[in-house]
């Protein structure tokens, strides 16, 4: 029988161009001006994948602010520097909210500009949107590697907001959807001393079960809320974390697909590793999309508050044994949710469409 061994020269031109076979003996990549990143445990989540190039990923910054231009004032990755922000209409006093999209998505959907303009509504904010569309719609296996990268793009934005204007990082906010949660995390473990990350529905596969370093957790800023919208098993298409991860975790009605949403569809980890599956990602992430609106409606300011109780199950809560939050207030799900100082996972039921709260 002939040899099946690749011939050494073969393998080096495969290793030198980064195509075909190459993944399985690289074992780590360096970017100028960015970092190295290794596949060795426990970056191992990814299958080995590593992170693409920044050129690849092809990161972009979008400042909004009030006032600004409607469309915003976009940034390159390369051009994050002191020299470009100061022509824009970023100001040092106002507060940084920073958005983060997930798999699949970009920072043109609806759910972003939506969030964007609640913010500006709520409050005087420098808001920046972050757009790593090319690099989030790959198999799931090299998204998941690229927030690698995508988080230590953003951590040098926020890095030149610190030294070269002097931006408080304890009052900087980041806001992350599925993989952009896990991308906040990385954010997180490069800048000390970040005031908040909200996880809006965190992703689970490849993450779930895994290290604290490669995924969101309470180490990556001074406060962490979660809100958990598609905690359902992966083979019911379940995209979210079920594990808590945050100083507080919110179950909007508790461990099921949300209301108004199809039922889950079956399927496997190995599904969705495939483009077939990521074709028709958007078709069954309806549960996975809710936390974007909830988190949107708890910016507009109104009667109605995401009000939520500790319980040991959500049976527990929807039977009514839980209505009490001991000595002080329950906590507010959303963007409300720093103001009780609680700790834990907590319960509480919405509508199946906008407005939510019920």
């Amino acid at each position: 029988m002939a040899s099946r061994r690749i011939p050494v020269l073969i393998l080096l031109a495969l290793w030198s161009t980064d195509i075909s076979l190459g993944f399985l003996f690289k074992t780590h990549v360096c970017y100028e001006n960015v970092d190295c990143f290794s596949n060795h445990k426990p970056f191992d989540n990814s299958f080995e994948a590593l992170p693409e190039s920044p050129e690849e990923v092809d990161v972009t910054f979008t400042l909004f602010t009030r006032g600004g231009p409607a469309k915003g004032v976009k940034f390159d990755y390369k051009d994050t520097n002191a020299n470009a922000l100061r022509t824009s209409d970023f100001d040092p006093k106002k507060p940084v909210k920073m958005i983060i999209h997930g798999y699949m998505s970009s920072a043109y959907e609806v759910w972003v500009h939506n969030m964007t303009n609640a913010f500006l509504t709520r409050g005087d904010f420098n808001v920046f949107a972050v757009d790593w569309k090319v690099g989030a719609s790959k198999m799931y296996q090299q998204s998941v590697s690229n927030t690698r990268l995508v988080g230590a793009l953003c951590a040098n934005l926020l890095t030149t907001l610190r030294d070269s204007f002097h931006v408080d990082m304890a009052k900087t906010h980041v806001i992350g959807h599925s993989l952009g949660a896990q991308t906040a995390g990385y954010i997180g473990s490069r800048i000390p001393g970040i005031g908040r990350i909200t996880g809006l529905d965190p992703a689970g596969p490849l993450f779930e079960d895994y290290s604290p370093e490669v995924r969101l957790d309470p180490s990556d800023a001074l406060f962490v809320d979660i809100i958990h919208t598609d905690a359902v098993p992966i083979q019911d298409a379940g995209f979210g974390m079920k594990k808590p991860c945050g100083h507080i975790d919110f179950y909007p009605n508790g461990l099921n697909e949300q209301p108004g949403c199809p039922p889950p569809v079956r399927t496997t980890l190995e599904q969705l590793l495939s483009m077939a599956f990521t074709n028709a990602f958007e078709s069954v992430a309806c549960s996975h999309e809710r936390a974007e609106g909830l988190f949107t409606e708890s910016l507009l300011q109104g009667s109605c508050r995401f009000t939520a109780h500790p319980c040991s199950s959500y049976d527990d809560y929807v039977a009514g044994r839980c209505s009490g939050c001991g000595n002080g207030p329950c906590p507010i799900m959303g963007y409300d949710s720093d103001l009780s100082n609680r700790t834990g996972s907590y319960y509480l039921t919405t509508s199946g469409h906008s407005p939510y709260c019920q």
